[in-house]
């Protein structure tokens, strides 16, 4: 499905519903909510930073929302180092009626994929992302789905580039995190707009704060973590699987899978963690053009909600695990599934 997207016509449409929200409202509380999928990753701070900075502009009252936590080491430094205002979704004002309703705007993630805090039955305004199409529009004014872009800040930079907003600091040393990350140093799914804007955005940047973001001190948690994932996995030819237990917080399994994906015979790698109940999984490779979210949605069918692009990918599952003996049969079953789709049979053995 492609939409046509034309940034001036989004724009005043979203504030003609903003006027008509507001004066419901009665000016109580923001007039919009920028919300990103949960337990965020820099791509989506910065896209959703972004926005708040375009709809302040236009006069309109924003407010950024979380749903889950911040987890990773980097992304905690990055929302401290940066000072960013995020607003516990569950805090949200939706008013007493529908046309109290704040206008609700996703970045990085789409109505029903199952990633984010937006109930059902409130509908969204506006969508931006890069991820593959899961959704129609609907009621949404301001539709930007494109799968041929390398992170979803690169197309918020090009909004605020159009509108010729400017941009301080802090909003390009976070567009540049963000690229920096998702592309892993433009390495990894970039194209022409990630290279420029990397290229623009650079000299803008506060190099001091960048570098404190991008090595920060670790926690005891993430050491636990990569022992375990080190004790724990399990090489079938090119496929790397590893079971990491009880997690302090959902993205260890990415931060792991990250560390590991650099074996010299490893291709893929699959991390599977336990969090509060809920089954986390993660998905890496280095193959070109692999769609990995292809694959993992095929691995999770309707047991679970999972996505990604063509070398990364993640998702978790609906049914809750209470143990380790509960959570090792899911693990099992979801392994076997991706040796089976990945077409890779032989005996294991340890990594190390």
């Amino acid at each position: 499905m492609v939409v046509a997207f034309h940034l001036p016509t989004a724009l005043e449409a979203v504030k003609r519903r903003a006027e008509s929200r507001d004066r419901a409202r009665n000016g109580v509380g923001p007039t919009l909510v920028v919300l990103t999928h949960d337990n965020p990753d820099p791509d989506s701070l910065a896209a959703a930073l972004g926005l708040r900075h375009i709809f302040e502009a236009q006069g309109i009252k924003t407010v950024m929302a979380l749903g889950g936590i911040i987890g990773r080491a980097e992304n905690r430094a990055m929302v401290r180092e940066l000072k960013l205002e995020l607003v516990p979704f569950e805090r949200i004002d939706r008013g007493a009626t529908p046309e109290q309703c704040p206008l609700f705007a996703l970045v990085d993630t789409q109505p029903g994929t199952g990633n984010n805090s937006l109930p059902p039955e409130i509908s969204c305004d506006i969508v931006v992302d890069h991820h593959p199409a899961r959704a129609e529009p609907g009621d949404a004014v301001w539709w930007d789905v494109r799968e041929n872009a390398g992170a979803t800040a690169t197309l918020v930079y090009g909004y605020l580039r159009e509108l010729g907003l400017p941009i301080d600091s802090t909003l390009a040393t976070a567009f540049l995190y963000a690229l920096k990350s998702e592309t892993r140093d433009l390495t990894r799914e970039a194209g022409e707009a990630e290279r420029q804007a990397f290229v623009e955005l650079f000299p803008m940047a506060d190099l001091h704060r960048l570098q404190a973001i991008t090595a920060p001190k670790l926690g005891r948690e993430h050491f636990e973590a990569v022992d375990r994932a080190l004790r724990n996995a399990i090489c079938w030819g090119e496929l790397v699987a590893v079971n990491l237990g009880r997690l302090d917080f959902p993205d260890l399994v990415a931060e792991v899978a990250d560390l590991l994906l650099p074996y010299e015979r490893a291709h893929w790698v699959v991390c599977i963690g336990q969090h509060e109940g809920h089954v986390y999984m993660s998905v890496r490779t280095d193959r070109e053009n692999a769609r990995a979210g292809s694959l993992i949605r095929r691995v999770v069918g309707d047991e679970g909600a999972a996505g990604g692009h063509g070398m990364i990918a993640g998702g978790r599952m609906f049914a809750e695990v209470h143990s380790d003996a509960e959570l090792k049969v899911v693990y099992d079953k979801l392994v076997a599934r991706f040796l089976a789709d990945l077409g890779i049979d032989g005996e294991p053995s340890p990594l190390v």
